[in-house]
């Protein structure tokens, strides 16, 4: 959350967790909105850099959306640019929506970080991502929200079909 940039020792206890379950902060990915970034770009930077020092990624969630500068892009420490679902769902049908993907995509990897493509729904989306080299897709092509249960189901029939294959 974006009121979660006003909490210093957020980070002081997300680091301890970490170290108490034994889980490299490398394995996290923190997303914040680009208008919850821009909105507070002092306390954003002062929160991302120590989550960064840290090593945990950091994401730009709904990139393209709100009203972000290709300055403040590049002041803060984002490792990931998120592609917003209203670019992805229509890529299979807008040639429009297929440059700004791209785009975005390049971007990203010219600044040195990952890009991951928002809902997913179809197989020729998946297969476009992967053409244009796009690093991440999420979306209800791969699943639908899990329950904690659910995801221990789901997890164990992914890594069956894995050993199988």
């Amino acid at each position: 959350s974006a009121r979660s940039l006003g909490r210093p020792e957020l980070i002081d206890a997300i680091v301890n967790l970490c170290t108490s379950s034994g889980v490299s902060p490398s394995t996290l990915i923190f997303e914040l909105t680009e208008t919850a970034a821009m909105d507070e770009p002092v306390a954003a930077l002062t929160l991302l850099t120590r989550l960064r020092v840290h090593g945990f990624m950091l994401s730009l969630d709904d990139f393209g959306t709100g009203y972000s500068s290709m300055l403040q892009l590049v002041r803060l420490p984002f490792s990931e640019l998120k592609i917003d679902r209203s670019f992805v769902a229509s890529a299979a049908t807008s040639q429009e929506s297929r440059a700004v993907i791209r785009c975005i995509t390049d971007l990203g990897h010219s600044l040195g970080m990952k890009t991951t493509a928002e809902g997913v729904e179809d197989s020729a989306t998946h297969a476009y991502l992967q053409e244009i080299g796009c690093d991440l897709a999420q979306g209800y092509l791969f699943s639908r929200p899990l329950t904690p249960m659910l995801l221990a189901s789901w997890m164990d029939n992914y890594l069956g079909r894995l050993s199988s294959s």
